[in-house]
């Protein structure tokens, strides 16, 4: 699939188990992006293709056949959050400068897993995010209008 710019994918997610736990222990586990991320990230590849995964922390998650720098997020039940990871968690400060200087860089690759296992994609430029949402977060309220 060729990736367009602020363009809504839709994808269900058919085949999925982890020894005996049931399908509805896995949605909720794959419904909170710290579990989801992993799996996404490889997925995304095979959706497409002309991402390259970039495995560890290297401030991106993938690259595309252009060299552009793409960081996967996930939309969960509290919202999306596209600070960098040194600024997100309890007791981290959130820095506008830094935040948006990475998000510039960056075309972000916006996951939905509130619904797991339906999921929506889209790709959006960091320095789009940073202009609509200049504290580096959508508010889970502001969820279907983001993916319309």
């Amino acid at each position: 699939m060729v990736i367009k710019l602020n363009k809504t994918y839709n994808f269900q997610i058919k085949n999925y188990s982890f020894g005996n736990l049931s399908i509805n222990e896995l949605n909720k586990l794959f419904q909170d992006g710290r579990f989801a991320a992993p799996f996404l990230e490889l997925q995304l590849t095979k959706w497409f293709s002309e991402l390259t995964h970039v495995p560890g922390n290297k401030g991106h998650d993938h690259v595309g056949k252009n060299g552009e720098l793409y960081d996967a997020k996930n939309f969960t039940k509290n919202g999306l959050k596209f600070k960098p990871s040194n600024q997100l968690g309890q007791g981290r400060t959130f820095i506008a400068e830094i935040a948006h200087e990475k998000a510039n860089k960056l075309i972000y690759i916006c996951c939905d897993v509130v619904e797991f296992p339906k999921l929506r994609v889209k790709f959006v430029q960091g320095s789009e995010l940073v202009k609509q949402y200049p504290k580096c977060e959508v508010s889970k309220t502001n969820r279907e209008a983001f993916y319309e």
